[in-house]
């Protein structure tokens, strides 16, 4: 983890963090290794994780081989899955940057940083243009095969720099790296299983401006940095790093900005199940408006209504494509998990029609769910539960409005990420 600071007005005209423990840090999701054994790795992805990345930066900056200025920094990452598409996850969140004025143990926040983007199992990232964080991107990147102790593997990376205060250039500065990778191996730190993978990166790249003439800009930029990140096996999830780095800039001027020091960092993984519940009502609520999402012991529960039926009947309507469309669209971020349907009536009519219609529309709405997930029946169970389950008042007509409902369940799963 590197942050880059020009000497200007209040010692800072420009700061790039570059926050490499997010990217190793969304990782530490893979399956255990077995001993020594040769590993798969890919990233694991699920809706509600959330990844806090805490890195306290030393580092010292000198002016044409002279030392300028000695900095104490820390980066902050809240960082949340809200989707997960096939072999792609959607990440938001801000990244934080800190910086201590009297290098002691006190930080005082600089910027904040909001980001968005996709990643899939093997690293490769999907990110608009427009966002400067997470700054280094495209590391680590897995090969698809086994990876065995000692293997080493290499890929191409960039890193967005924020250079809006210093230079006025509004947009991030994009420049190319290679990285390079080896599997260390295992080892225990503190009781707990680890493995170990070094990282070597290297930036040596001019920059294109077009046409800045007479304005101080970064020529070139050369550099590396040396990483070794910690996995805990025991509970996927990530341990630990540290890191030494060299940077130098040669200026459109001739000046020599050089950027050394170390760094190191934690990840720390936990569900948020709260914020798949407003990331799922507010998906939902484009196209069915009402519906309601809840955590419940068993799962999620999503309240649907009875919207989606001719009135007494377990037939469709006929406009009712893209309500269940939405609805697939967002089990599919559940691949994985197990759906249940329930189907509810109000207490009008005899007790057995009751459950007979709420049993027909529970599976009326499992058929097309399966049609349009193109996933085995065996993965969708569906039961009628009459008028005995009310949530609501049935003397009024909006508590029988209430009653009369279908509820889909995404069945939990267990998991060894930690519950806040």
């Amino acid at each position: 983890m590197r942050v880059f600071l020009f000497k200007g007005s209040r010692d800072r005209r420009n700061n790039i963090t570059v926050i490499n423990l997010f990217i190793a840090a969304l990782l530490f999701q893979t399956a255990a290794f077995a001993g020594f054994a040769g590993e798969t790795f890919r990233f694991h992805y699920e809706p509600g994780i959330h990844y806090r990345i805490e890195a306290w930066v030393d580092e010292e900056i000198y002016r044409n081989d002279v030392l300028a200025q000695r900095v104490k920094l820390k980066n902050v990452g809240e960082i949340q899955i809200t989707s997960v598409r096939g072999d792609q996850a959607l990440h938001e969140g801000t990244f934080s940057y800190l910086r201590s004025p009297d290098l002691s143990d006190s930080y005082v926040l600089e910027r904040e940083y909001p980001s968005r983007f996709f990643r899939d199992i093997y690293g490769r990232y999907t990110i608009d243009d427009g966002f400067f964080m997470p700054v280094v991107r495209n590391v680590p990147t897995f090969p698809e095969g086994e990876v065995n102790v000692g293997d080493q593997w290499k890929s191409g990376a960039h890193e967005a720099h924020d250079f809006r205060d210093v230079f006025g250039i509004e947009s991030p500065v994009i420049l190319p790296a290679a990285a390079s990778y080896q599997y260390l191996g295992n080892t225990e730190i503190d009781g707990e299983r680890v493995a170990r993978i070094s990282i070597n990166y290297v930036i040596n790249y001019t920059l294109q401006y077009g046409t800045a003439a007479g304005v101080l800009l970064p020529y070139r930029v050369v550099g590396y940095f040396n990483q070794l990140f910690n996995w805990n096996l025991d509970r996927s999830a990530p341990h630990s790093y540290k890191e030494n780095f060299d940077y130098i800039f040669i200026m459109s001027n001739g000046e020599i900005y050089e950027y050394t020091g170390e760094s190191r960092g934690i990840v720390t993984i936990t569900k948020k199940p709260e914020a798949v519940i407003e990331s799922i009502e507010r998906r939902l609520n484009t196209a069915i408006p009402g519906v309601e999402v809840s955590l419940v012991d068993e799962g999620i529960l999503i309240n649907i209504g009875e919207i989606l039926f001719r009135f007494d009947s377990d037939e469709l309507g006929s406009d009712t494509g893209p309500e269940l469309d939405n609805i697939v669209d967002v089990l599919k971020d559940f691949s994985e998990r197990r759906i249940r349907v329930i189907g509810h009536t109000d207490s009008r009519g005899p007790e057995d029609y009751n459950l007979t219609l709420s049993i027909r529309r529970a599976r009326r709405i499992v058929e097309e769910l399966a049609a349009r997930m193109h996933s085995s029946r065996d993965r969708i169970t569906y039961m009628g539960m009459g008028e005995s389950s009310p949530i609501a008042d049935n003397d009024t007509e909006e508590g029988r409005r209430r009653n009369r409902r279908v509820e889909i369940i995404i069945l939990n799963e267990r998991s060894k990420i930690q519950e806040d």
